[in-house]
This record gives C-alpha cells, sequence and structure tokens, in this order.
C-alpha cells in the first residue's frame, strides 16, 4: 500500500502541470486593466508598453517561433534610426539602453549603411561611449568624428566582445572583487550583464552580501537602475534586492543577450508567457505576488489559516452529521427522524456569510482562536453527509444480517453500529473527498468577516491586481491538495475494509 501511494504521489506531477496548463490558459482570457484605456489614459506610452513587458503581455502563450533577441532588437533600432521619422528619436533611445551588449551587432554593419545614416547610427551610440567612459568619448558626439571613433574603438576592443573573455572577467571579479576587475567589467557595458546576473546568487550571509553588492552595483551602473544593496542593509534587504533583480533579467533578458543554437531552441518556449511563468516559478519561489513578497512564502504563511478551516470544518460536519445520520437511520419514520431533518435543512439554507456576520463579535475585530469561524464554516457541511449517512444505513436495515442480529437480541442501533456502519462509512469518506473545495469559498468569506489573513484575502487582492503569479501558484496548491486527498480516500478505504486493499490496488493500476 506504501508504494501505491509513492506511485500515485509521482502521478500527480503531470498532473499538476496539466493543472497548471489549463489555469493558465483561462487566466489568458482574462483581461488585463493594462489593456483597458480606462485604466491607463493617464500612462503615456512607454509607461503602457514597460507594463506590458513586465506582465509578460508583449509575448505568446505558449510557443513562440522567432523569440527576439538582442540583436533582433538592436538591428530593428539602426533600421528605424535610418528610416527616420517620428520613431527615429524612440530607436535611439532603445539602442542607448541596450547599451553595449548592442555593439556587436551594430558596429560591424555601419560599413553597409550608407555615408549620412552611418553617421546617424553612430552619433545615436555616442552615450553609451560616454556612459563605458572611453578615451576621448566626446568625438563620438562630432558627426565629423563619431564614425570613425566607433570604427577605431571596434577595431582595438572589439576581440574582448565574446563570451568567454566576460565570463572569465566577471568570474574574476567574484573571486577578487578589485576596483580593476570592476572597472573591467564595466568598459563592456551591458555586453556583461548576461554573466552578472548568471553570477548572482541570493546572499545567505554576510560573504553572500558582500559579493551581491558589488555585483548589483555593476549591473545599476551600466543599466542605469537604482536599485542597489547599501552597506546598511541586511540579508533579508540584499535577497529583495537580488530578487529584484533576477525579475528584471527575466523580463528583458532578450534586450540583452543572443539566442542562436539551443538557447533559440529553448526560447522558443522560455520566451513565452507560461515559459516566463514557469521559469519563475522553479528559480524564484514561485514569483513574486503583487505586494512583492516571494509567491511561496506567502502561501506558507496565509496557507495553515485557510487549511485548518477547511479541513477543521469537514471534520467537525462530519464528527456531527455521521452520528446524525445514524440517528436518524434507526428512527427512520419517526418523529426524531422529522427533526434532525428539519435542523439540518435550516442548517443548510443558512448562508454562511449571514451566520459568519450575527457570529462576528460587535464593536472591533475578532482576536480570538480558529475555533468560532471553523464552526460556523462546519453547519453549511452537515447536511450532504448525513443524507449519505441515513440512506446508506436505511438500505442496510433491509438486510438479512440486521435482521438475524436482532432476532438474537441486539437492538436496532446496536445492529446498525455492529454489522453495518463500517460499510456505510466507505460512501461518506469518498463523498468527504469532494468537500475541500465546497469548503474554499465558505472559507474565504469566513476569514474576510473574521479578518483572518489566510488565502482568501490573497486571492482576493490577487483577482483585483490581475497577480498571475499568485492565482497560478494557488490552482497548482489546491490539486495538490485534492490529489493528497485522494491518496488519503484510498488508504481509508483499506483501513475500513482491510478486504478492499486488492481491489483498491488493482482499480488504481487499471486507472
Amino acid at each position: 500500500m506504501l508504494r501505491h501511494a509513492l506511485r500515485r504521489i509521482l502521478w500527480t506531477l503531470p498532473t499538476l502541470f496539466v493543472v497548471s496548463v489549463v489555469t493558465f490558459l483561462v487566466l489568458t482570457f482574462v483581461p488585463d486593466p493594462v489593456d483597458d484605456p480606462r485604466f491607463t489614459s493617464a500612462l503615456t506610452r512607454a509607461d503602457r508598453e514597460r507594463i506590458r513587458r513586465e506582465r509578460y503581455l508583449d509575448l505568446p502563450t505558449f510557443f513562440n517561433p522567432a523569440p527576439r533577441d538582442v540583436q533582433a532588437r538592436a538591428m530593428e533600432a539602426v533600421r528605424q534610426i535610418v528610416t527616420g521619422g517620428a520613431e527615429a528619436a524612440r530607436a535611439a533611445t532603445d539602442l542607448q539602453r541596450i547599451g553595449g551588449a548592442a555593439l556587436p551587432h551594430v558596429l560591424p554593419a555601419l560599413d553597409t549603411l550608407a555615408p549620412e545614416p552611418r553617421t546617424q547610427v553612430a552619433l545615436a551610440l555616442a552615450p553609451i561611449a560616454r556612459r563605458m567612459k572611453l578615451p576621448r568619448a566626446e568625438d563620438a558626439y562630432d558627426p565629423g568624428r563619431a564614425v570613425a571613433f566607433w570604427t577605431r574603438f571596434w577595431d582595438d576592443r572589439g576581440v574582448e566582445f565574446r563570451a568567454a573573455s566576460v565570463r572569465s572577467a566577471v568570474q574574476r571579479f567574484t573571486r577578487y572583487g578589485s576596483d580593476s576587475r570592476a572597472a573591467e567589467i564595466l568598459e563592456l557595458d551591458t555586453f556583461a550583464l548576461e554573466y552578472v546576473i548568471g553570477a548572482l546568487v541570493t546572499p545567505q550571509d554576510a560573504a553572500g552580501v558582500a559579493q551581491a553588492r558589488a555585483l548589483v552595483a555593476i549591473a545599476a551602473e551600466v543599466t542605469g537602475i537604482d536599485d542597489r544593496i547599501s552597506p546598511t542593509d541586511d540579508v533579508q534587504a540584499a535577497q529583495a534586492c537580488v530578487a529584484r533583480w533576477k525579475t528584471f533579467w527575466s523580463v528583458y533578458r532578450g534586450d540583452y543577450a543572443v539566442f542562436s543554437g539551443p538557447s533559440r531552441v529553448a526560447a522558443m518556449v522560455l520566451e513565452t508567457r507560461y515559459g516566463k511563468w514557469a521559469l519563475g516559478a522553479l528559480t524564484h519561489r514561485l514569483g513574486l505576488a503583487a505586494n512583492g513578497e516571494p509567491v511561496l512564502d506567502e502561501l506558507g504563511r496565509r496557507a495553515p489559516v485557510t487549511l485548518a478551516l477547511v479541513f477543521g470544518a469537514i471534520v467537525l460536519a462530519y464528527a456531527v452529521a455521521i452520528p446524525l445520520g445514524v440517528i436518524s437511520a434507526a428512527s427512520r419514520g419517526r418523529k426524531t427522524d422529522l427533526i434532525i431533518a428539519c435542523i439540518v435543512l435550516g442548517m443548510t439554507v443558512v448562508p454562511t456569510a449571514v451566520l459568519a456576520v450575527l457570529a462576528h463579535p460587535k464593536g472591533g475585530a475578532y482576536g480570538g482562536s480558529l475555533l468560532l469561524p471553523t464552526a460556523l464554516l462546519a453547519v453549511a457541511l452537515v447536511a450532504a453527509p448525513t443524507r449519505q449517512q441515513r440512506s446508506a444505513l436505511a438500505t442496510v436495515l433491509t438486510q438479512d444480517v440486521i435482521r438475524a442480529a436482532q432476532a438474537r437480541g441486539a437492538s436496532r442501533v446496536r445492529a446498525l453500529l455492529s454489522h453495518g456502519l463500517r460499510n456505510t462509512l466507505l460512501p461518506v469518506v469518498t463523498l468527504a473527498v469532494v468537500e475541500p473545495p465546497l469548503a474554499i469559498g465558505g472559507a474565504f468569506v469566513v476569514e474576510h468577516v473574521f479578518r483572518l489573513h489566510g488565502l482568501g484575502e490573497a486571492t482576493i487582492l490577487a483577482v483585483q491586481a490581475r497577480d498571475a503569479n499568485w492565482l497560478m501558484a494557488l490552482s497548482i496548491f489546491a490539486a495538490a491538495v485534492a490529489a493528497l486527498a485522494v491518496i488519503a480516500t484510498d488508504l481509508a478505504y483499506v483501513l475500513l475494509d482491510p478486504r478492499l486493499a486488492s481491489a483498491v490496488l488493482s482499480r488504481r493500476r487499471r486507472g
């Protein structure tokens, strides 16, 4: 049976993958607020495009046949500068932002341009020369010298723009951390950014914070993004800063990296909305929630509250429902049966929200235990197992084994408990498997009324902010809980009736 449970747990992995794909597909049909002019009318075009990129709305959903890398983006900017018009200034800004990563693609192409467009492109590169602190950088701003400046630079320094050289330079810097090593990397500008981010690991101690601080300083210098680790920051603040830079790289990797060979094949999957989410989920603790916290940390902090409510309510409801079902079946057709039916019906028709509002203490936030909210949630769950238990026992009452036990002097209730209860619990256990999804909605309501910081509060905020990371994590978490509940049901079957062990195992194998 243990091997069966382990096998079932392993089979949940492809199930969770399918759940993630389906959930992500459904979320793509939900309109994003950034695409609604009513909410973005005050934003500039650049701000809207930035938000779209940060939410991966500019990428295909599952497959990208032509992922755009730094070469494609740089050459597109060159074409727009050469063409002129309203997009030329914007293209020049994009080229300057890409920085040194664009030079290996733009500078060799200068000779293919006519003299005037060649000068325009060379002048657009002038801010990069100043950022790289190149000698005689003022020549890059002179229309008569700009082309010669960049031609001379590439003849002298082009050999340094190679992956192996930059990787070695970054490794030397992380090992020794001297100013001269940092200056060596800064002279390559954003061309070294891929390797700087690759060497950036989440710090766990003071030494890790110091190394991350040095690497982040280089990344901030070459990108112009003022997000650094200050000398007074602790490990937690440094980890948050590193996470922000990892998120930045996930969004803008295509602006600074080349996709060729196997990396291009991988980019066809990873440079998609689902690929970005999946990679972030695997490497960055399920990504960042709307509040900036890692989703896994937020989920771990809030899930115990909701799980305690849901499963505590289910246990409490079934602890009440099973005896009620037994009593109702034993007194079928009598006054007691009618009274139980009315009580259960009344508990079902009253909404959980109404009970929660009525039971909430007046004048102040609820500061007690989870017992009262759990009891309120359990009220709505009593009816189904009570009805199931009553129906199953009522059927057992007609069996010969019950009549034989009564003929030997056993009371009706004793005959039911001794000979019928174990078998009739099996359908009740099956019913319990479907209770968590039904109870989760009531749990969210109870959490809201009693101001409990569970999954419901975060989910409402995530829906409002269209936080795909949180909604995806919640969906996978719920699917995992459901899968574990199914496995627990198999174990419960065997515990209640060991004769079913072979049937359960064979059924699961066939499944």
